[in-house]
């Protein structure tokens, strides 16, 4: 008896440890790369899959094929495949799209052609559960949909799918509006009312094959979580933005358990329009740290560093990038603005509302009369993309720009025209570049942003020395702080000591103002103004007398006193420029669109501005237009007055 439960008693330790080893052996699998090396990897883990792709990628790098009896043609070819590897992986790391899709197919044929760890059509559902949507999260039913998207709509994919799913508006996006997005267009009724047949249960093995290797892709060499939402058509992305700085300082989470931390912080500017994106994260610190630390690095002129704190940069499609870091910032985050390398947007698209004609003829001879015109507007309202279809209307004239990073790409938006543009580096200042810029033959200057005082005096400069006119932007809510503010910096640099002086020389240079703003998503130009330099004003007794024949004893003491007291006014409070407003944007009362509304010409520029814009036009048949249209834009406004009539008295 004693010998039969000994014996039953190994038979059930065995056949437990048979049962542990089977369910070690099964959710582990011994895989080797390159180098012979064994990796222990979970077999549904996208993380271990990048994991083997990074160190088989790697080994490949590092092989010696001198020693490995090939011909001379085999030799080469592996020298050159090396080459092509380390050199897209390079530009991958810039969001080359080209080296993405290089380094994304080696990533491919190594985890399909793993000899002890191989996805295939049938085990691709370990990895991402395309055909369980309750085991997806809702980070990978987030770009499920935008991938589905992707697929009709290119890069208008994130417009689409907000606007089916009614997300465009929302401040917002969590976890459970997407979840309920998701099963939303998982309805057939639903999806074809959008315009699909069934979005998503369309994707093949390749497809799902092509989402795996992007995930294992932006792991490892991508940048993250933002790396399709680069793609999309949205304004800005930015990271790290919000949430709790992570290792700054000792936190309690036990206390603060549904904190939010920087690294889950992911908010995108989408047509102007703030939106927090809480359904992503980076997932951890290091992650956001990995991003920041590489999508500044294309066109960078300084290191990303403690005792940096910050760079500006630019990316390889144009978009600006701006990254911080402790201690300047208290946490990690990057802010990249995407900006339009393509042709630029007409100014008919832009310039829209009823009135839009006013607006657009205005613009279109501020330019061709050779005025000095600021954009102005708070950050999203569009003031680059104006900046860019005014340039439109510059014709035979060399163009140039200075920059504090590279960010209009006006070459890429207009090829056929002469234009040449500069940044500041680590070794030449913008003050160098200006002074080289006046031996480049350029006839306009194009100052990206005057965000501060050295960046003012460059406009105030090209725009009264070698150069016809300029065009810049401006963060300005009005044009008399426009005015000032440029003073203001002028005086900052010990350019002037007095502040009229200052005040002065900026009425004098500045000439129109055109003001955008985002109103509830709607960019629009709200007022275009004039700015007129108060000079030559004659005292009291020139203007008494000067119809009168010289007689030394007109001027009385009471002519005297009132001459007295003007120089007093002229030298505390004297207006030294005035405020034309020409055009102005009208809101219906009541009416809660942003959109509906209308223009109104509410004063002609003034005549000595008008006659100088006409001297400038030396083809007659443009003077011509010219006289044409400034009486055509006068009708418009009269039967948009008669029109709106109600309104404006209202008003």
């Amino acid at each position: 008896m004693i010998i039969l439960n000994l014996i039953l008693t190994f038979l059930i330790i065995a056949g437990l440890s048979g049962a542990i080893y089977l369910y070690l052996t099964r959710s582990k699998a011994i895989v080797k790369d390159t180098d012979g090396d064994a990796l222990v990897i979970n077999k549904a883990s996208i993380h271990d899959l990048a994991v083997l792709s990074a160190r088989s990628i790697g080994s490949f790098l590092r092989q010696d094929f001198s020693n490995q009896n090939l011909t001379e043609a085999e030799y080469n070819n592996k020298n050159a495949a090396k080459k092509r590897l380390r050199h897209s992986l390079a530009e991958a790391a810039y969001g080359d799209a080209e080296a993405k899709t290089i380094i994304k197919e080696y990533i491919k044929s190594i985890i399909t052609t793993s000899n002890d760890l191989r996805v295939s059509e049938v085990n691709i559902g370990d990895y991402i559960a395309f055909d369980e949507p309750e085991q997806l999260s809702a980070s990978e039913k987030f770009f499920i949909l935008l991938t589905a998207y992707q697929k009709y709509e290119g890069s208008g994919s994130l417009s689409k799918m907000f606007k089916d799913l009614g997300f465009a508006d929302q401040s917002l996006i969590t976890d459970k509006m997407i979840d309920e997005g998701y099963e939303k267009l998982s309805d057939l009724d639903f999806c074809q009312k959008c315009g699909y047949e069934d979005i998503l249960t369309e994707f093949s093995y390749d497809e799902k094959l092509d989402y795996l290797t992007q995930e294992i892709f932006q792991s490892i060499y991508g940048f993250g979580v933002i790396d399709r939402l680069l793609e999309t058509d949205i304004d800005e992305i930015d990271g790290g933005i919000s949430g709790l700085p992570v290792g700054t300082f000792t936190i309690d989470k036990a206390s603060i358990r549904n904190a939010k931390f920087s690294s889950d912080a992911v908010w995108i500017l989408f047509h102007g329009h703030n939106i927090h994106l809480d359904c992503l994260s980076f997932e951890s610190a290091e992650e956001i740290e990995r991003v920041c630390e590489n999508v500044y690095k294309y066109n960078a002129q300084q290191v990303f560093s403690r005792s940096k704190g910050f760079v500006v940069s630019s990316m390889k499609n144009g978009s600006r990038v701006v990254v911080v870091r402790p201690p300047f910032a208290d946490k990690f985050a990057f802010f990249v603005r995407k900006f339009d390398s393509a042709p630029s947007i007409a100014p008919e698209s832009l310039i829209v509302g009823e009135g839009n004609e006013i607006l657009r003829t205005l613009c279109e001879w501020f330019v061709r009369g050779q005025r000095n015109i600021a954009i102005t507007g708070q950050q999203g309202t569009g003031k680059t993309t104006m900046l860019k279809a005014f340039i439109r209307w510059i014709e035979n004239l060399n163009i140039r720009t200075q920059e504090l990073a590279f960010e209009m790409n006006l070459s890429f938006a207009y090829p056929e025209k002469n234009i040449l543009s500069f940044q500041e580096t680590d070794t030449v200042t913008a003050q160098a570049g200006l002074n080289v810029q006046k031996k480049t033959n350029g006839a306009v200057n194009i100052v990206g942003e005057v965000a501060d005082a050295e960046q003012a005096s460059h406009i105030i400069q090209t725009a009264n020395v070698a150069s016809l006119f300029a065009m810049f932007t401006h963060h300005a809510k009005s044009t008399s702080s426009l005015v000032n503010m440029i003073a203001l910096n002028l005086l900052q640099l010990g350019l002037y000591k007095e502040k009229r002086d200052a005040v002065e020389i900026s009425a004098q240079t500045l000439n129109v103002n055109v003001h955008l703003e985002n109103t509830d998503t709607y960019r629009h130009i709200e007022f275009i103004d004039e700015i007129i330099p108060v000079t030559d004003v004659a005292y009291p007794s020139e203007e008494i007398l000067k119809n009168k024949a010289y007689d030394p004893d007109a001027y009385t003491v009471e002519l005297g006193r009132l001459d007295e007291r003007e120089y007093y006014k002229r030298m505390t409070d004297r207006k030294l420029f005035l405020v034309n407003n020409i055009v102005k944007w009208n809101r219906i009362p009541g009416e809660k669109n942003p959109r509906i509304g209308f223009y109104t010409l509410e004063h002609m520029p003034s005549k000595e501005m008008l006659a100088d814009m006409r001297n400038r036009l030396t083809d007659p048949q443009l003077k011509q237009r010219f006289d044409d249209d400034m009486e055509k834009i006068q009708q418009i406004d009269r039967e948009i007055r008669q029109k709106y009539a109600q309104y404006i008295q209202e008003a």
